[in-house]
């Protein structure tokens, strides 16, 4: 290693056995599929499922598992639901436009839905992420087709967050309570790189992963520990960065060829999906110390600070189902 090099520290592939139980929260009345992305404090779990028409709404299952459906903006046909404060008074998403893209939403704490703003010239917005201060972070674009990060405070009004200098599109995946934000940059010629946002906007790129030719962040907590995933071509790998500006791969399943990292809670468990050659995807999820164990077939999203992860998994009958993995 030459002098100021970077030396990446795999995780030992230690598994752990799968202790958890996995709880189906069905669609809403007469659908036949659903998917969690997030799951709060309190037990809310936010993503969406088919209604009987057939169409997709986004949904709310309360710590009960009682779903609710929470609708669309006037004249759209569809919406999907991505994150939910812990006070459940903001649940962020995206309302979809019939035969065009979506635009960034909003839903209060009793499911009244509000578009968010973009620039006059946006032709798609999403809003993936809310924190408990009520800030969102997400994405818009124009004609040109490129993804530019997005902020929007609690009232609604949006800031622009840079791409690294020189580069041409970028996109904001999770904000922490302290206003930090990630996700990733993207230069001219589509390589994507990791960063985060300060609290003021600044951009800061995150260590590059050796051996590794892109790169992206997925979630932060509220240590500032980061996880996301990054690439060898199209094969994902799943890391972390650590406080100490140090990066951590997390393994796959043993005999598994890839893994993706999605979120982290404020006790340092990571969760995600491990793939094996055949492309099975298994919900896993990371200790803080590597540790690696498998909850099941189907993919994991969001994790609380008790430790219960929010996703999918397929049924019988093929349909996914939102799915909660509890020890």
């Amino acid at each position: 290693m030459t002098a100021g090099a970077m030396a990446l520290t795999i995780a030992l592939p230690t598994t752990a056995s799968a202790d958890a139980v996995a709880t189906s929260l069905g669609p809403l009345p007469g659908g036949t599929l659903s998917a969690a992305f997030d799951i709060n404090n309190i037990g809310s779990t936010v993503g969406y499922s088919d209604t009987a028409q057939g169409v997709q709404h986004a949904v709310v299952w309360g710590p009960d598992g009682q779903a609710t459906d929470l609708g669309t903006l006037p004249g759209d046909t569809s919406s999907t639901a991505y994150t939910i404060n812990d006070q459940g008074t903001a649940i962020v998403g995206g309302s979809f436009i019939p035969g065009q893209g979506a635009r960034a939403v909003k839903w209060d704490g009793q499911g009244a839905i509000s578009q968010l703003a973009a620039p006059t010239d946006a032709t798609i917005s999403r809003a993936y992420a809310v924190n408990n201060a009520g800030t969102a972070v997400g994405f818009w674009t124009k004609a040109d087709g490129l993804y530019r990060a997005l902020r929007w405070n609690q009232n609604g009004a949006y800031t622009a967050l840079p791409a690294l200098p020189g580069d041409t599109a970028s996109s904001a995946g999770w904000i922490n309570e302290c206003g930090t934000t990630v996700g990733y940059s993207k230069t001219a010629a589509g390589v994507s790189r990791a960063v985060k946002w300060k609290p003021d906007g600044g951009v800061v790129r995150l260590k590059a992963v050796p051996g590794t030719t892109s790169s992206q962040a997925s979630s932060i907590n509220a240590s500032n520990v980061i996880v996301g995933n990054a690439y060898v071509g199209t094969t994902s790998r799943a890391v972390k960065w650590n406080t100490d500006n140090s990066v951590t791969e997390l393994p796959p399943l043993p005999g598994n060829t890839a893994a993706s990292a999605y979120g982290v809670n404020d006790h340092g468990t990571v969760i995600g999906v491990s793939i094996d050659a055949s492309g099975l995807h298994r919900a896993v999820k990371w200790s803080a110390n590597g540790t690696i164990t498998a909850l099941g077939n189907g993919d994991a999203f969001g994790v609380n600070n008790s430790g219960a992860v929010a996703g999918f998994a397929p049924t019988p009958a093929g349909p996914l189902v939102a799915t909660l993995w509890k020890d």
